[in-house]
């Protein structure tokens, strides 16, 4: 199967990151998963992943401290990697243009289901070739 394989989740609510996990698995995606924000960055760099879904709202690192690590370090090499933003934060409109410009895609936890995550990563793989 062709696209993005590899995902790092990067959330604190144990129970929403337990879900999310049995679902992409459970869809064949190799996953790492993390609870909060310097677990991420570590995962980051020994996972290597193709997609981070990041939470804003964790202990240690916000996601928007983690964010900018991770696009402005190359020792993480994640420079290239997609970046979605997973929160409670309603307004997108609010994020920063220094966010905005570093993030791949905002999402409102409140206003997604488990199918939404598939249409997310597959927006990302660029179409099959005529």
């Amino acid at each position: 199967m062709a696209g993005l394989r590899k995902i790092l989740l990067v959330e604190d609510n144990a129970e929403l990151r337990n879900l999310y996990e049995t679902y992409l698995k459970a869809n064949g995606f190799e996953l790492g998963v993390a609870g909060d924000g310097e677990e991420g960055l570590v995962k980051a760099k020994e996972f290597q992943p193709e997609l981070i879904f990041l939470d804003v709202m964790m202990p240690k690192k916000d996601g928007f401290q983690v964010l900018k690590e991770l696009r402005h370090d190359p020792s993480y090499g994640c420079q290239a990697t997609k970046i979605v933003i997973l929160t409670n934060l309603g307004d997108p409109g609010k994020v920063t243009p220094e966010v905005q410009k570093d993030m791949d895609g905002y999402v409102v936890k409140a206003e997604i289901n488990l199918s939404d995550l598939l249409e997310i990563i597959h927006s990302f793989t660029p179409p099959k070739p005529a």
